[in-house]
């Protein structure tokens, strides 16, 4: 008989901590619900990285919540609503101050400038010029000779401006038939030459440094981009053009 009132008791407890567990987790999905309205469409959308670092902080707490009964349930809440509050007094505060503002969402970074390519804007968001080329892409751009600016903005994501020759005109405006663009060709990424590329678009070094002479180029060390169109058109972009930023940005 005591050992049925054991397992019965046994049996309670368990019920009570799934019961427990039941509600910590709807409790914790509601806190997490209601701020994500509270905080808005807009950072939920695109983080930066204050709203990245808040975002894995507020979801730590949740997991650490749900599945470590050593943290008492109320330490939990009240840890959930202090980060939850954080991005919401942030971005109050963001929009009632520029200089704060620039601090918490951070700001733009110009990275093509007159269709050049800053090298030292790259640098320093760690970025090289696959991830620019990748980025392009995205966009539909597949030859940044077309590019006339180009941001990094604080969400990662790259705006594209285009050169005014590419604006978007589709053919059936003019009343004629597109020929295919294709995709450009990489020769020189960071002053070395991509020779299995100029084996694939029928070309070899020698009129790759021929082409470049006729661009008073003499190194090709001083290239950061080459690339060759489908018309056999070529796009270089020196290094170091020591352009001044014209950053209207921040």
């Amino acid at each position: 008989m005591k050992f049925t009132n054991d397992g019965q008791g046994g049996a309670y407890k368990v019920l009570i901590n799934n019961l427990k567990l039941i509600g910590i987790n709807i409790t914790a999905i509601s806190i997490l619900f209601f701020f994500t309205l509270l905080i808005g469409k807009k950072l939920v959308s695109q983080l930066n990285f204050f709203d990245f670092i808040v975002a894995i902080t507020i979801g730590s707490i949740a997991a650490a919540m749900i599945v470590d009964r050593t943290i008492s349930y109320w330490d939990g809440i009240i840890s959930l609503v202090i980060w939850g509050m954080v991005p919401i007094i942030a971005a109050k505060i963001a929009l009632k101050s520029i200089p704060a503002r620039r601090i918490i969402d951070g700001v733009p970074t110009i990275i093509i400038q007159n269709g050049k390519v800053l090298e030292e804007n790259l640098r320093q968001q760690k970025y090289h010029i696959n991830d620019l080329l990748e980025g392009l892409r995205q966009k539909g751009v597949f030859n940044i000779a077309d590019v006339q600016s180009a941001v990094l903005e604080t969400s990662g994501v790259i705006s594209v401006q285009l050169k005014p020759a590419q604006k978007p005109l589709t053919p059936s405006d003019l009343n004629q038939t597109a020929a295919p663009a294709g995709i450009s060709a990489n020769l020189i990424i960071n002053g070395k030459i991509l020779q299995e590329h100029l084996r694939l678009v029928n070309r070899d070094e020698v009129w790759l440094k021929e082409e470049l002479r006729k661009m008073n180029i003499e190194y090709i060390s001083q290239i950061i981009l080459a690339s060759m169109d489908a018309n056999g058109n070529l796009y270089v972009d020196l290094k170091d053009d020591e352009l001044e930023t014209q950053d209207v940005l921040k």
